[in-house]
């Protein structure tokens, strides 16, 4: 056992296993014994706890304590990491970057160096076991740091996709932070053979994003003239036939895909996780209103058979008011308050609509990943928790990061159906590499293979076999 003889450490302690037990709510299943480790540092700074508490226990499974008292670092009986420029014999030592130690927030030189085909960045000033100051690196990614410097925002206000690190050196495909989790895995049994690691289990969490739940039904007079005049302007003969059959003959609706989803999710043994929207109607909102009949069924039938969330207004992610009326309306439908969510175009901006997120009780939030690029925006499948860069503090708001999404293979990439599938399943893959969490994001409208999704159910159909094998 290790011995602590100071107050200071025992608050070490429980603050470590505070931090611990929240990450361990969103990860692999643990043996109920799980190995210990001591980091040293001087000192253990908020960002350094954060970041090696997830590292450590959210992604390898393992019990963290810090001390910032050297002697007990050199006389402890179980695996130390050792964090400071002094090495310790016997123990993983790695070099710190500034970056933890800082409380400001300023631009970084990122450039990568390829190691072993891996590409790391803040690599150590000297010899060390790692090469490179991974938890540094790794904070510097789940914290979106980047998203807190200067960058020209897209034409909805986002961080985008070319603004990003991972543009410049090519990286959006690469899990970095699963994959420096493992390098320090590595490390640590050549430095501690004894040491045992649970294995984590791939997952799946398939999510499905209702924008449009019906093409042309309940849409009103003044909607339903204007979409007979769009398509009379661009002569699309075969939307006024169908919106014919649709609206007069009682044809099935091509969007009203609800039961074909839930039946796929079924068959394949998943359960996905359904987000609504409670907006008004606008430029960038174009879901039924809140108050019609049937999408309040709709809503009510779904969420009583499935996981969901709410879908936040276009302007809502930087107006907590309104995000509480579209919450209290989505709680008045399915009657319990949603605590899941994603933020319509993924208008996510670090810190502030997390801020809003968390003080209005989400819990989940699913928004992480680009629009206009399939991959790993915040550098990881790993379910992490937000933390606040200007406040210097975590939160209690877990971040689910996504890795594909339709509307990016089609529209943004303007992929085929078939080269679609091929890039999804390549992300599959590498998701499954470092048995990670793979999150997808399609719409009900994806599914009806109809119009400008003629044969993407089919690339859905692939992932999910994929995803599920």
């Amino acid at each position: 056992m290790l011995t602590v003889g100071t107050a200071a450490l025992s608050h070490e302690f429980f603050s470590s296993v505070c931090v611990y037990f929240r990450i361990k709510k969103i990860h692999v299943h643990l043996h109920m014994s799980m190995e210990k480790f001591l980091l040293y540092a001087e000192p253990v700074t908020p960002r350094l706890r954060y970041i090696a508490s997830h590292v450590v226990s959210g992604i390898l499974g393992g019990e963290l304590l810090f001390t910032g008292n050297l002697d007990e670092a050199r006389s402890a009986n179980i695996p130390l990491i050792n964090y400071s420029g002094s090495p310790v014999p016997g123990a993983v030592n790695i070099i710190p970057h500034d970056l933890l130690g800082e409380r400001i927030i300023q631009s970084q030189h990122t450039d990568p160096v390829n190691r072993d085909g891996i590409p790391l960045i803040f690599p150590s000033s000297g010899p060390d076991d790692t090469g490179f100051d991974l938890f540094a690196a790794s904070f510097f990614m789940l914290s979106r740091y980047e998203e807190y410097l200067p960058y020209k925002k897209d034409s909805h206000g986002r961080f985008p996709y070319v603004e990003s690190m991972a543009c410049r050196h090519s990286l959006e495909d690469e899990p970095l932070v699963d994959l420096w989790a493992m390098i320090l895995k590595k490390t640590i049994i050549r430095k501690y053979p004894s040491v045992s690691f649970p294995e984590r289990e791939f997952s799946f969490i398939p999510t499905i994003d209702v924008d449009i739940p019906w093409a042309y039904r309940n849409r009103g007079f003044l909607r339903t003239a204007g979409g007979i005049a769009r398509s009379l302007l661009r002569a699309d003969i075969e939307d006024v036939r169908l919106r014919y059959r649709v609206l007069l003959r009682g044809d099935p609706d091509p969007y009203d895909t609800f039961d074909l989803i839930e039946k796929i999710h079924k068959d394949y043994g998943v359960s996905p996780v359904f987000f609504f929207s409670a907006g008004t109607y606008g430029m960038y909102d174009k879901c039924i209103s809140s108050g019609n009949p049937d999408y309040r069924r709709l809503i009510t039938g779904i969420s009583e058979r499935n996981d969901w969330g709410i879908h936040p207004s276009y302007l809502s992610f930087d107006d907590p008011v309104l995000l509480r009326k579209e919450m209290e309306i989505i709680a008045g439908i399915t009657g319990e308050a949603p605590v899941r969510s994603r933020q319509h175009y993924l208008r996510l901006r670090f810190p502030h609509t997390c801020r809003i997120l968390a003080a209005n009780g989400i819990s989940d939030d699913y928004s992480v990943g680009w629009a206009e690029m399939p991959g790993f925006r915040a550098g990881t499948c790993t379910p992490f928790f937000f933390y606040d860069l200007e406040r210097e503090e975590p939160s209690e708001l877990k971040l689910i990061p996504f890795q594909i999404m339709d509307g990016t293979l089609r529209d943004y990439l303007e992929l085929s159906p078939e080269a679609a599938a091929d890039h999804a399943l390549m992300i599959v893959k590498k998701v499954r590499d470092v048995r990670g969490t793979l999150v997808t994001l399609w719409h009900n409208e994806s599914f009806s293979d109809v119009g400008r999704w003629n044969n993407w159910k089919n690339v859905y159909l692939e992932i999910i076999k994929e995803a599920t094998r």
